[in-house]
């Protein structure tokens, strides 16, 4: 503060007072003081809501007002710097009186010298800074500078009360960002903190400036959009939200790519009060992200129970190991040649207590985005090792088990010794045993997988490539690929007919996986004339409903017995 000029703004009737004043602060040494006065109340309130003074100092005797009327007049306007009350005898009842009101401090004029001033004044400076330093770590995220979760929920709930004054809409935009976590884990937390400064950028110059943008937490963002008069200019704000977020973003030197899923609720339509209308919100959020992200829904009751029984079927799932509800399928898999089975492939299924099964693809992809995969990756695995140690036992010692990984579970650094530690546990030969892993996996995580996956395959477990065909990888790039298997997806095999696209697609994956000395599966065959096809062309192996759809594993013991 010594090398700053300090604003003062003196507020008294007494020419007498101000000079006294203007003289004590002269004698201050190591500080500029700027000394105004005004004498009149009325002039009082205009100067202090110019904002331009660093401290005030207020007469208790205004004339037909007084100082504290005045203390707490600007207060009530948003007066946020410090006001030290001046009293003309020392009175503790007015002394404390003022301090009650919002005083910083209270001098006694007759005892008044220019160290109790300065000291006073500096005080009152350096107090006022703190709280306010204090407020804003209190309402506003510290790394985007955007409001914060509690701030936001004032607000929302202040634009509602305007609203239901007004007969005015508003609108609550609920943001999460697709893919934050794959960019904060591969590249580093300070590269996601990054992309978030940027997103915050990006938002805020999307909204108006009555609008509220907040970071609720993680990669979360809220939008309030104030006092709407229709529906539309939500959507057009929202629609300029996801177009301002996809453009690429300069993280540390390179390029990362991500997109918004927005959700719209507004009030009253969708719900009457704050909390209500956050959930709405969020729901409809889900419902973008369900439907494939880098777009907008608004919220419906629809879409609100649909939400509703995700969070119930989470919910249930997180219990379901511990209930024993997860049981395994296995999917026989023909040898072409001789049409005898020589794999399985082990498929988990979800029977909630006194429920019909849950298709697997209503329940897989929240055990993957809730990390549940890995605990339940590993069930499935021993459960299904020691199935085949089983079947092993029972005549079949050269069956091959194949169980599906997925991009989560690689991640997991002690993956290759679980792998290892289940082999051991339950005495299975490692080269019976198979992983299966996406195209996805392989092509958009290679650098970061393939060491993994080597890892693995020095164990002796064999990998295979399933769904072959659907992703974005060129055939060349199969090379470079750790795998043994080509598992061709069922979508090809189902279209097979002479002369057809699909078919020339599972020509060349034959052909080429051959070149490449790998094993060709083929997935989903429902006919003898795809058989035919598949023989035809120098296919390995095939499965599908065509030889048996996926049975459990007293079933698929008795088929082994039959067939074999």
């Amino acid at each position: 503060m010594a090398q700053n000029q300090v604003k003062v703004l003196l507020v008294d009737d007494d020419e007498d007072d101000y000079i006294i004043t203007r003289d004590l602060l002269d004698d201050i040494l190591h500080t500029d003081f700027k000394l105004d006065w005004i004498s009149s109340f009325s002039e009082a309130l205009l100067a202090v809501e110019k904002n331009e003074h660093d401290v005030y100092l207020f007469d208790y005797r205004l004339g037909q007002h007084s100082g504290l009327e005045l203390l707490r007049e600007v207060i009530l306007v948003g007066c946020r710097k410090p006001i030290i009350l001046l009293t003309g005898q020392a009175d503790r009842e007015v002394d404390l009186e003022a301090m009650k009101a919002g005083a910083a401090d209270f001098l006694s004029k007759g005892q008044l010298n220019a160290p109790l001033l300065e000291r006073s004044i500096r005080y009152s400076i350096e107090r006022s800074n703190t709280e306010q330093k204090l407020a804003y770590m209190a309402q506003y995220d510290p790394l985007t500078g955007l409001p914060n979760r509690n701030l936001f929920h004032d607000r929302l709930r202040h634009s509602i009360t305007l609203a239901a004054r007004e007969a005015c809409l508003v609108g609550l935009l609920f943001l999460d960002l697709d893919r934050f976590k794959i960019i904060n884990d591969t590249l580093g937390h300070n590269a996601g903190d990054l992309l978030l400064k940027g997103v915050s950028d990006r938002l805020s110059k999307c909204v108006r400036d009555c609008d509220t943008v907040a970071r609720m937490g993680g990669d979360e963002f809220v939008v309030i959009l104030s006092a709407l008069t229709d529906t539309k200019s939500a959507s057009i704000i929202a629609q300029r939200i996801v177009d301002a977020i996809r453009p690429a973003f300069i993280l540390e030197g390179g390029e990362v790519f991500t997109a918004a899923s927005v959700g719209i609720a507004f009030y009253p339509f969708d719900s009457e009060d704050a909390e209500s209308l956050i959930k709405s919100a969020d729901a409809a959020m889900y419902k973008s992200k369900a439907d494939g992200g880098n777009s907008y829904r608004f919220y419906s009751k629809a879409v609100s129970d649909q939400v509703e029984k995700q969070m119930y079927m989470e919910s249930s799932l997180h219990r379901a190991l511990e209930k024993d509800e997860f049981i395994l399928y296995y999917q026989p898999q023909y040898s072409l040649t001789d049409q005898k089975i020589v794999g399985v492939e082990a498929l988990l299924r979800w029977a909630p207590e006194g429920q019909d099964l849950v298709p697997p693809d209503q329940f897989l992809p929240l055990l993957n985005e809730t990390g549940m995969i890995n605990s339940i990756g590993e069930w499935v695995l021993r459960t299904a090792c020691r199935q085949l140690r089983q079947w092993s036992e029972n005549g079949f010692p050269d069956l091959r088990m194949a169980v599906n990984f997925s991009t989560r579970q690689l991640k997991k650094l002690d993956l290759a010794d679980m792998i290892a530690r289940v082999i051991a546990e339950t005495s299975v030969k490692s080269e019976n045993l198979e992983l299966e892993l996406t195209e996805d996996t392989l092509m958009n995580h290679f650098q970061e997988h393939n060491q993994m996956i080597e890892r693995i395959r020095d164990i002796g477990v064999t990998i295979s490539l399933d769904d072959f065909g659907t992703g974005y990888s060129s055939l060349s790039s199969l090379k470079s690929y750790p795998i043994d298997r080509l598992k061709i997806d069922q979508t090809f095999v189902g279209n097979i007919r002479k002369g057809s696209d699909d078919s020339a697609i599972c020509k060349a994956i034959i052909s080429l996986a051959h070149s490449l000395e790998m094993k060709v599966t083929a997935e989903g065959v429902e006919s003898k004339e795809q058989l035919a096809f598949l023989q035809e062309y120098g296919c390995d192996e095939g499965q599908g409903n065509y030889f048996s759809p996926a049975v459990d594993a007293g079933a698929m013991s008795e088929i082994l017995r039959r067939k074999n």
